[in-house]
């Protein structure tokens, strides 16, 4: 009986992500395939390894410093050929309305109802399908495939400005400095407040009186419900309701006595003034009062 011939050695190629980003963005990029489809099928198919272990999910996040993985001869089988047709989400199929954009930032309209960022990649969010959009649009127009970050957090009941950026050093700066930066929000209350003025921030141990402030504008009344429009951004939101309890009054759908004409909260991030000094750059963006709060205060 002859000898079986020896088995092929396999050549194992490794690398360090330099950035954080989702693994099929890292694969594609680092083995040069020529669509995100290969690098997804590459993935799902078991072949890429990170730190040492098997992940089957492309859009998982991967930090920087992880190592990555993938057999050469795996990598030459899942490879497109290139008139290969690339899989694009048509321009419309975006269900948010686009607030601003340029070549740093891009806001979208979160509305109440969606997730807006989950680890849980299985999990539908509205980052997800911004971050699918931006890269199909980047393959359509024939540029490199980037990264794509969010910035801010809104809660899944909330609506408001969600903001996503291309650059992580970006991202970094401007969640290092939100608390600096401007927001104003619209309060659908449960109460009436006859006049403007301003809410006090609870007041920090040692403090004779609260430093911070957020001036209230009555915007609307009708029958028990009014809206308000304050500056103050939903990390905020939590300071002024000790003033709104003051005032005889509760932010629709935000705690378990509050009422809930809606069936969300009653909060939305209607204007927000970015800066970042690094950049030289300022970015104004605002949108409406939600049509639901109107209709409730007819």
């Amino acid at each position: 009986m002859s000898a079986r011939p020896p088995r092929p050695k396999i050549n194992i190629r490794r690398w360090t992500s330099e950035i954080e980003a989702p693994l099929h963005a890292l694969v594609r990029s680092e083995l040069g395939l020529r669509s995100t489809t290969a690098s997804r099928n590459l993935i799902k198919g078991g072949a890429v390894r990170v730190e040492g272990e098997v992940v089957k999910i492309p859009s998982l996040v991967i930090p920087t410093g992880q190592e990555i993985s993938v057999p050469e001869e795996k990598e030459a089988r899942k490879s497109e050929p290139a008139n290969a047709t690339k899989s694009i989400r048509p321009d419309d199929d975006l269900p948010f309305e686009v607030l601003y954009e340029d070549a740093d930032i891009f806001c979208y309209l979160k509305p109440a109802g969606w997730i807006l960022a989950s680890p849980n990649p299985r999990v539908d969010t509205s980052f997800t399908r911004v971050k699918d959009y931006l890269v199909a649009r980047d393959l359509a127009g024939g540029n490199p495939e980037k990264a794509v970050h969010f910035v801010n957090m809104i809660d899944k009941d909330s609506s408001g400005i969600a903001v996503v950026v291309r650059d992580m050093g970006l991202r970094k700066r401007l969640q290092e400095s939100w608390s600096t930066q401007q927001f104003e929000s619209y309060l659908l209350l449960q109460g009436e407040i006859d006049e403007d003025g301003e809410f006090s921030a609870r007041r920090k141990p040692g403090e004779k009186y609260s430093a911070k402030k957020f001036p209230f504008r009555r915007m609307r009344s009708g029958g028990r419900f009014t809206i308000l429009k304050v500056k103050a951004g939903l990390q905020d939101i939590s300071e002024i309701l000790p003033g709104l309890r003051h005032h005889k009054c509760m932010v629709c759908g935000l705690g378990a006595d509050a009422p809930d004409p809606l069936g969300r909260q009653g909060v939305h991030l209607f204007r927000m003034v970015l800066t970042d000094p690094e950049l030289d750059a300022m970015w104004e963006v605002k949108t409406r009062v939600p049509k639901e709060f109107l209709r409730v205060v007819k």
